[in-house]
């Protein structure tokens, strides 16, 4: 996945101990401000703002689950919305999550799906959530396709 010029990108390091985790996330600044509120869905999530962050995970996949959440530094791999969420379906099923996807669920699928991240430690995570909570509020500040 290639970062363009007309994208601005947000760095993120943490390091602990001899592992490195560097996490990128694409803002896609000239879209702010553009396009409709997210469509509301049969899940009900009407207000971004009030959304946690595994809604926002959900209907960001729903709306464009191609696009990255989360991509490393080097360019070297990206985990998309899409994947995020299925990760965390199997996770929630593994774990026996009677309530599908919760915010359990998308922390194990991201330990899996992010390389460094179990040992990034707290900051690590908290930096990546900030990430992904905002890489898919501008997903969902995108205009939608028909």
């Amino acid at each position: 996945m290639q970062v363009t010029s007309d994208e601005n990108v947000f760095r993120r390091s943490h390091s602990t101990h001899e592992a490195r985790w560097e996490g990128v996330v694409v803002l896609q600044l000239r879209h702010i401000g553009k396009g409709p509120s997210a469509r509301p869905d049969e899940r009900g999530f009407r207000d971004r703002g009030n959304r946690t962050l595994t809604q926002l995970v959900i209907a960001a996949a729903d709306a464009a689950r191609d696009k990255p959440a989360v991509i490393s530094r080097d360019n070297d791999y990206a985990v998309s919305f899409g994947e995020l969420k299925a990760r965390a379906q199997s996770a929630a099923i593994a774990m026996a999550s009677e309530s599908g996807i919760d915010d359990s669920a998308l922390t194990v699928a991201l330990m899996t799906a992010v390389p460094g991240l179990a040992v990034a430690g707290p900051k690590g995570l908290a930096d990546t959530l900030t990430a992904i909570r905002i890489q898919a509020m501008m997903v969902l500040a995108e205009p939608q396709q028909v």
